[in-house]
């Protein structure tokens, strides 16, 4: 006879009905908190300290059992299903973790994944000058768009350093440099040198600016995915393979440096050589950890591309619906801004009543603090009217427009083309760079 199917969204479910069936022997033999860790093949197992209490040897084996009857192959042997760890081990795997209360039993649910983890962090304290451009999808013109504001605000007098992070799809950098303008070095360059103590060597020849800017009351200054391409010296593929990777010990240093520390420190550094008044970061598209990096651990305001369609908003609610489970949701919600991309030519009107409709559903349903019916204060929460223009679902707007996608470089991209297609999200973002002061 075959065994009953387990889905994995099933597991959280489970194990708490398992630890609120074992919840009264658990608290008499004084275990009041329990480490649960979804491991990469989908098992689950419970991780308690090393020197855990003799008494709680019965309850946690009463638990493994209930664990292997309702996981069925998601579950380890019971013998194999109690991992003991140093404490300090099991303080790590706590920070990532969701919370849930059982009976008195307080719960810590940890996935250990390849990609994805990022999304999970707490972001980091906002810089004001950094802003990061993120797309749940491609095709959106996101790199175009970051092109054309990084290339405005040094026409207006500022000083702007834009980072090509899309490092499997660079873009940004082509749009804004000419091959023979590229620096020396780009960002997997300085990922991998920076492993072998030569990040500073790397930095002090990975940006350049645009000679097409030299009229400009400011400055554009461009740090790419990847430096001037050289016969020899074309192994990209290798160094991207390389550039993900966490800082081993040293006899010097002692902790490993997480790869989101180096990331931080990388953009840190560029501000310090490059001193810009306003920094631009394109993002990967999609829900690799790059992409969650940008959005979550280099404390920039983030502007997140849509189109209004059935996929992006889906999307976009798995993306949410995560930040509100791992209780990120509230930490992140004040530094979001929509922008409605691709606005088609015809119906504008309406395709934008419907994209502000469908962003505020997302919004409300998710980041918005609820207003009890019989209350009308609002004041100390985070919610907004659906026509609040102020209000992070109301969107920057593109304009989609023939003429955009022929230039090969925006120094290519005609005036009148590029006041049509993106008046309104330069004037948008200007408004927005105010508020962050």
């Amino acid at each position: 006879m075959m065994s009953e199917f387990v889905p994995f969204d099933s597991l959280w479910p489970r194990c708490q009905e398992a630890v609120r069936e074992s919840a009264e022997s658990l608290q008499r033999a004084g275990c009041g908190e329990l480490v649960f860790i979804r491991d990469l093949w989908s098992r689950v197992r419970v991780a308690v300290p090393l020197d855990f209490p003799e008494g709680w040897s019965e309850p946690l084996r009463a638990l493994a059992a209930r664990l292997k009857d309702r996981l069925g192959p998601h579950a380890y042997a019971p013998e194999r299903a109690v991992l003991e760890l140093a404490n300090e081990d099991l303080e790590q795997l706590k920070r990532s973790a969701i919370e849930r209360d059982e009976n008195g039993i307080k719960l810590l649910l940890v996935d250990r994944v390849v990609t994805g983890s990022r999304w999970s962090l707490k972001p980091e304290t906002q810089a004001p000058n950094r802003f990061s451009f993120f797309a749940i999808k491609g095709g959106v013109g996101r790199s175009t768009a970051v092109a054309v504001l990084a290339s405005h605000l040094a026409r207006e007098g500022r000083r702007v350093l834009a980072v090509d992070l899309d490092l499997e799809s660079p873009g940004l950098s082509s749009l804004l440099l000419l091959a023979e303008e590229y620096p020396d070095f780009g960002i997997v360059d300085w990922f991998v040198e920076d492993a072998v103590g030569q990040g500073e060597r790397v930095l002090r020849d990975m940006t350049a600016p645009p000679s097409w800017c030299g009229s400009f009351r400011g400055d554009l200054y461009v740090a790419p995915a990847h430096g001037r391409l050289r016969e020899g010296y074309e192994e990209y593929i290798e160094k991207l393979g390389r550039v993900y990777l966490d800082m081993p010990p040293t006899p010097d240093e002692p902790a490993a440096e997480p790869w989101l520390a180096r990331l931080r420190r990388l953009v840190e550094g560029l501000e310090q050589k490059v001193q810009p008044d306003v920094v631009l970061i394109d993002s990967r598209n999609g829900l690799h950890d790059l992409a969650a990096a940008a959005v979550m651990a280099v404390g920039a305001q983030v502007c997140m591309f849509a189109l209004d369609n059935q996929p992006t908003w889906d999307a976009y609610q798995m993306l949410f619906a995560h930040w509100v489970r791992y209780g990120v949701a509230k930490t992140i919600r004040e530094n979001l801004k929509i922008v409605a991309s691709m606005i088609p030519e015809t119906g504008r009107d309406r395709y934008l009543a419907s994209f502000r409709e469908r962003a505020w559903d997302l919004f409300r349903d998710f980041l918005y603090d609820e207003v009890p019916a019989e209350s009308r204060a609002e004041q100390d929460r985070f919610t907004f009217d659906l026509n609040e223009e102020d209000a992070p679902h109301w969107p920057l707007e593109i304009y989609w427009h023939r003429g955009v996608p022929d230039a090969q470089t925006i120094a290519d991209l005609p005036k009148q083309t590029e006041r049509e297609a993106f008046a309104p999200f330069l004037q948008g973002f200007e408004e927005l760079m105010a508020e962050q002061r």
